[in-house]
């Protein structure tokens, strides 16, 4: 492993680009503009059936990064609508498609192209008031699951790596990898269980050491749900292309060349 980029150490290098991806969450950013935008797509869609929209994913668990292939959002659908979590991911799907946004299927989400940014938006029907567990959608498995994002997040904030979560972000994107970031969260929170909080270089090296040898192997469960198998997302020569990339980058290559 490479330990020093330059005049500065690597895990030094790492925080700069940590730094550099910081996400601006200041009403009047870009970030508050395209949420109110996203809010009145929905809002046409859903009517009563919207709870919210709000930002999710990465921005709830600190693993955003401002150069991300998108934005994620969370559609909160009220536990009254009459409509299944398949129908309402299709009806949004279509309606979208109707007003010319061209509304691409991901593994649990539905892309919008806005022009200047790309969003992706997740929804998530609650089953109960009295409980915390939602419904969402596989479009890969054309199936719905069973979870607790809630949960998610403050699983996320207990297990710390945010950093290193964030780095390997940019190493997936950078690389054009398929690789759903709750996959790569719960693979690298995995390899990481062990090892201490704060050294960021040797972290995400282990972190890429794990995805070269055990993501095609390893299952991956929702913490929230067992049945859930996460790891079921992607195809073995999908999880084999991730390995030969983790394989690649830990092969004497400088830190320079693996992220940016």
């Amino acid at each position: 492993m490479s330990t020093v980029v330059g005049s500065v150490s690597a895990s030094e290098y790492l925080r700069a680009i940590l730094e550099r991806e910081a996400v601006d969450h200041r009403a009047g950013s870009a970030l508050s503009v395209i949420t109110d935008k996203i809010g009145l797509l929905c809002a046409a869609w859903g009517g009563k059936d919207i709870v919210e929209v709000v930002p999710g994913g990465g921005f709830e668990k600190g693993m955003a990064n401002r150069s991300g292939i998108s934005t994620d959002y969370i559609v909160w659908i009220h536990t009254t609508s009459p409509r299944r979590i398949p129908e309402i991911y299709e009806s949004m799907f279509s309606t979208f498609e109707r007003l010319g946004l061209k509304p691409i299927r991901r593994h649990v989400t539905l892309a919008l192209n806005l022009g200047t940014h790309i969003v992706d938006l997740l929804p998530a029907k609650r089953l109960s008031m009295i409980s915390d567990i939602h419904e969402i959608y596989s479009a890969r498995r054309a199936a719905p699951i069973t979870t607790n994002l809630n949960q998610h997040v403050l699983d996320s904030h207990e297990a710390d790596r945010q950093g290193e979560i964030r780095i390997l972000k940019l190493w997936r994107d950078q690389n054009g990898l398929d690789f759903p970031s709750f996959y790569l969260e719960l693979a690298v929170n995995a390899a990481l269980r062990r090892r201490p909080v704060g050294e960021l270089a040797d972290n995400v090296w282990a972190a890429l050491g794990f995805l070269e040898r055990l993501l095609v192997p390893r299952a991956m469960l929702d913490p929230a749900n067992a049945a859930n198998i996460v790891s079921d997302e992607l195809t073995t020569a999908q999880k084999r292309s991730i390995a030969l990339a983790a394989t690649s980058a830990r092969n004497g290559r400088p830190w320079s060349d693996i992220v940016r």
